[in-house]
């Protein structure tokens, strides 16, 4: 029986599939450009890195019913609009954002979207905000730099209810340049996150931690 037309046929093919047809839904699609630009006009020193898996976040944060979502690393707003969009019709996140410009604009974004009521910015470091914060949130997305990461995760677990889930991303960033900060952090980040009892820890194929609290 010959395949269907537009049939991915190889892995490769499937994996342009669902790059097209998911951009092609995207929803917030236009703040992702916009990151994307902002980044390449202000060159290698700008922190602004959008994930390309709003919808994953998306998806998730439904998936987690999530009443409270935490956010370190917010760059412009995209992945911060996409949680907000999968929670609960209640749902609030608050997003942390050292650089004072980025919390600006994804401020704007969140209002021009319709989430300004939903969304919190808390300007700084993750080191300085996060041991102000009182849990429990039913998600955290953990997108910050990678030289935190260890003192972070403390915060994480304290911070996150049973059977809440941690996504991590940016722990394999040595691939793209071994010059950065923390890579030794992200490294040991990861054995912790598959170690630690008190989680169950997958990662997906793009590199990206899947964590949930077990207790």
């Amino acid at each position: 029986m010959p395949l269907p037309p537009g049939e991915p046929d190889n892995p490769k093919a499937v994996a342009a599939w669902i790059v097209e047809q998911t951009q092609a839904r995207d929803r917030f699609a236009h703040i992702y450009r916009a990151s994307e630009e902002h980044r390449l006009r202000h060159g290698p020193d700008c922190t602004v890195y959008p994930t390309s898996s709003g919808p994953t976040l998306g998806t998730l944060a439904a998936v987690v019913d999530s009443k409270r979502i935490l956010e370190v690393g917010c760059g412009l707003g995209y992945s911060a609009l996409w949680l907000a969009f999968g929670s609960s019709p209640d749902g609030l996140v608050e997003t942390i954002e050292k650089d004072r410009s980025h919390g600006e604009f994804a401020r704007r974004h969140f209002e021009q979207e319709g989430y300004a009521d939903r969304i919190t910015v808390h300007q700084g470091r993750g080191a300085e905000v996060l041991p102000g914060l009182t849990g429990p949130y039913d998600l955290v997305f953990s997108d910050g730099d990678p030289d935190e990461y260890l003192a972070d995760l403390d915060h994480f677990l304290r911070l996150l209810r049973p059977g809440g889930l941690l996504i991590t991303s940016n722990l394999f960033l040595g691939q793209h340049d071994p010059n950065i900060p923390g890579l030794d952090q992200a490294a040991a980040y990861r054995l912790r996150i598959l170690d630690d009892e008190r989680l169950l820890t997958s990662f997906l194929p793009t590199g990206m931690a899947l964590s949930v609290r077990r207790r």
